[in-house]
């Protein structure tokens, strides 16, 4: 003769082995640690050279709208690390000059991630994004040859969809 618990008790039961067996589930596969891909573009716009990198011609005709001067604009060299969220990074720009890049949350429902951002010579920025964009932001900062540094954040990989 078997003996049967009655609903509730078994439905607790189960509960209660569920509950139990998740520490041991989540040991065995721990979360993945939140990770964020930032990549910093230096870019040099000039008032003199006329010459504009192709990469770079949406960058130079939004720029050209608050920024006439700008004639010129030249890609410098692109920095990548990977970053945990909430740990800061400084990335090593030119002539000295640093940017701290934090990122604040990973990407969210709609695959905005919010940064935090401290250029040279500036304020702290602290902007949400879409993942796979660069934002362009314009430093007061001048080479010694006299171009206005221009740095272009964006983060990737992106959720998966």
């Amino acid at each position: 003769m078997t003996t049967r618990c009655p609903g509730i008790h078994c439905g607790g039961m189960l509960l209660l082995a569920l509950l139990l067996s998740a520490p041991a589930a989540r040991a065995c596969n721990p979360p993945k640690s939140r990770q964020v891909s930032v990549s910093v573009l230096i870019i040099y716009a000039s008032e003199t050279d006329t010459k504009i990198d192709d990469k770079l011609a949406c960058i130079a005709r939004e720029a050209r709208k608050t920024y006439p001067k700008f004639k010129g604009f030249q890609m410098g060299e692109m920095r990548r690390k990977s970053l945990k969220v909430g740990k800061a990074h400084k990335f090593d720009l030119v002539e000295g000059q640093k940017v701290c890049v934090t990122v604040e949350r990973a990407a969210d429902k709609m695959d905005r991630v919010q940064l935090r951002v401290g250029p040279p010579a500036m304020g702290q920025i602290t902007y949400s994004t879409p993942c796979g964009k660069f934002l362009p932001i314009v430093t007061p900062f001048r080479t010694k040859k006299g171009d206005i540094v221009l740095i272009a954040v964006r983060v990737q990989p992106c959720r998966t969809k």
